[in-house]
């Protein structure tokens, strides 16, 4: 059977779907939407904080029962074309959010690589970095 092709976006339509996914992917820990944050999120998916680096599975097990998102901003992001299906979309963002308990307000940078699969562009590695 050959191989479906498909139509790629232009970087400036692909910067604008990421930015988009981005706010879902903030909008799923807004509302503690879980099923949404899975539908975002490869299955090899990672992150990676000032709190440690977790797998998928560590993410929704462990970190998603303790972690409350209050608000999240996406500011200045840029697009960066690593591969053929593959894309990595920075920017500023304020966050607020607990964890364990304990309040957490700050400016952080957000890497966050994005590969084409399914039909759709699905998050891979997010990475969060507090901005000194």
């Amino acid at each position: 059977m050959p191989e479906q092709k498909h139509h790629l976006p232009d970087a400036e339509q692909l910067k604008k779907i990421l930015v988009v996914r981005e706010h879902a992917r903030a909008d799923a820990w807004l509302r503690k939407d879980k099923k949404a944050l899975e539908a975002l999120v490869t299955p090899d998916y990672r992150e990676i904080s000032s709190i440690g680096t977790f797998s998928r599975s560590e993410v929704f097990d462990r970190l998603f029962p303790s972690f409350t998102l209050h608000s999240f901003t996406i500011d200045d992001p840029s697009l960066r074309i690593t591969g053929k299906e593959t894309a990595v979309i920075s920017y500023r963002c304020s966050e607020d959010f607990t964890l364990d308990g304990k309040r957490v307000e700050g400016i952080f940078r957000v890497f966050a690589t994005y590969r084409y699969e399914k039909n759709q562009y699905r998050l891979s590695l997010w990475e969060i970095r507090p901005v000194s």
